[in-house]
C-alpha cells in the first residue's frame, strides 16, 4: 500500500479507479484527469466527492492505490470539512483504560477506543468470552478511523507506540495472542505493520478467527439457526491480510456461518465484493441525505437477495446503520450476537444489534 506512482500508468489502465466507484460518475477521461490533477499537487473536486472507502485501491488493475494519493491530498488541504465535534478529539490517545479481568491464561481481547461507540463490554459476554481479560482505551486504540475523517497520516505515526502498548499489555497477561474486535486495528498490527516494515511480537487475531476456532472446538453448544442473511463488509476491511484472491476474514465468516446454520445471501447480490458499499460514516454529518441514500441502496440490495438479517463485523458500522435497517425492516445483527443466538444465549439490553452511537 501506499500510492505508487511508477505504477500508474494511464496508458495501460481505463481509470477504473474512479469509472468503478458507486459514489460518483466519472468517465474514463475524467478519472484520469482528476488523478493526474492530484498528482501535479493541485486540487480537484474528487477530495470532496470522495468518501473514504479505499475501493479504488481495489479497482486499480495495476496496484497504484490511488486512495493512499487521495487520502494524503485530503489531509494536506483539509477539504473534507468535517465538524470538529464529529471528529475524535485531539486527545484521543488519552482515552481512559478499560480493564474487565477474566480467568489467568485466558484470551485477551482488545476492543480498542470503539467500546464508546457501541457497547462491546456487552457484545463479548456469553460462553465464548467467558475465560477472556477485556482491555481498551487510548494507548492501544489503532486510530485507523482517523481516515474517514481527513488525517491518514495520524494512525501510522502512532503505528510503532500502538505496537509496542500491545506488546507490553501480552505481556502483562502472560498471553503470546491478542484478538481484535474490531478489523480496523487488526489490519494495523497485520497489514500495515508489515507495510511499514514493523515487527510485531505477538500474534495478532481477528475476532472471527476466534470465534470460528470456538465454534469448532464446542460443536455440541451449537443450535442451527437456518437463516439467511447479508453481510456488511466494511471499508477498513479492504486492508486485510489476503487469502489468494480474496480477504481471509471472508473465510472465516463462512465457516462461521456453515457451523451455525446460516446461509448467505451475497452471491445474489450487486454490492458485494470489491463493489460493496460504504456504511456512510465519513459523510453522515455533513453530507447526511447522500449518506442515507447510501444505506437505502445497500439495505435494499440485501433485502432483495432475500436476506432476513444484515450481519455486521464491524462495530461502527452497525452503529451507523442499525436505524436504518430497522426503519427498512431488515434485522441488523452483531457477529457476536449472531453467533450467541445459536449457543441459546440471552443477548441481554444490548440485543441483536446495540445502541450507543445517536443515528438520525
Amino acid at each position: 500500500m501506499g500510492f505508487d506512482q511508477s505504477k500508474c500508468i494511464f496508458s495501460e489502465c481505463k481509470g477504473e479507479c474512479l469509472t468503478r466507484c458507486p459514489y460518483i460518475s466519472y468517465d474514463e477521461g475524467k478519472a484520469k484527469e482528476a488523478i493526474q490533477t492530484l498528482i501535479a499537487g493541485e486540487t480537484a473536486p474528487i477530495l470532496s466527492e470522495c468518501i473514504t472507502c479505499a475501493a479504488c485501491n481495489d479497482f486499480c488493475p495495476l496496484g497504484a492505490n490511488p486512495w493512499d494519493l487521495i487520502s494524503w491530498r485530503q489531509e494536506q488541504t483539509g477539504i473534507l470539512g468535517i465538524p470538529e465535534d464529529a471528529k475524535p478529539s485531539s486527545d484521543w490517545l488519552t482515552k481512559p483504560d478499560l480493564v474487565i479481568p477474566g480467568k489467568e491464561g485466558g484470551p485477551l481481547i482488545s476492543m480498542g477506543g470503539i467500546f464508546e461507540v457501541v457497547p462491546q463490554t456487552e457484545f463479548l459476554t456469553g460462553k465464548m468470552f467467558a475465560d477472556a481479560t477485556l482491555i481498551g482505551g487510548g494507548k492501544i486504540a489503532c486510530g485507523f478511523t482517523e481516515t474517514h475523517l481527513g488525517r491518514a497520516s495520524r494512525p501510522l505515526t502512532f503505528l510503532p507506540e500502538f505496537i509496542a502498548n500491545l506488546t507490553k499489555e501480552a505481556e502483562k497477561y502472560g498471553v503470546t495472542e491478542i484478538i481484535f474486535t474490531h478489523d480496523a486495528c487488526y489490519n494495523v498490527a497485520t497489514t500495515i505493520a508489515m507495510r511499514e516494515h514493523i515487527d510485531v511480537p505477538f500474534r495478532p487475531i481477528h475476532i472471527l478467527e476466534y470465534i470460528r476456532n470456538w465454534l469448532r472446538d464446542n460443536p455440541e453448544q451449537i443450535t442451527p439457526l437456518n437463516l439467511k442473511v447479508a453481510v456488511q463488509g466494511g471499508c477498513t476491511t479492504r486492508y486485510a491480510p489476503t487469502g489468494g484472491d480474496h480477504e481471509i476474514w471472508s473465510d472465516w465468516l463462512a465457516d462461521i456461518f456453515d457451523l451455525i446454520g446460516v446461509e448467505s445471501v451475497e452471491e445474489k447480490r450487486t454490492y458485494t465484493g470489491d463493489d460493496r458499499l460504504c456504511c456512510g460514516s465519513a459523510i453522515f454529518h455533513k453530507q447526511h441525505e447522500r449518506a442515507m441514500d447510501i444505506q437505502h441502496k445497500n439495505i435494499q440490495d440485501a433485502i432483495l437477495a432475500g436476506a432476513e438479517q444484515y450481519v455486521f463485523i464491524c462495530p461502527a458500522c452497525i452503529s451507523i446503520m442499525r436505524a436504518t435497517c430497522r426503519k427498512m425492516k431488515l434485522d441488523p445483527v452483531y457477529i457476536t450476537q449472531l453467533v450467541r443466538q445459536a449457543l441459546g444465549e440471552d443477548l441481554g439490553k444490548a440485543g441483536s444489534a446495540g445502541f450507543g452511537y445517536p443515528v438520525k
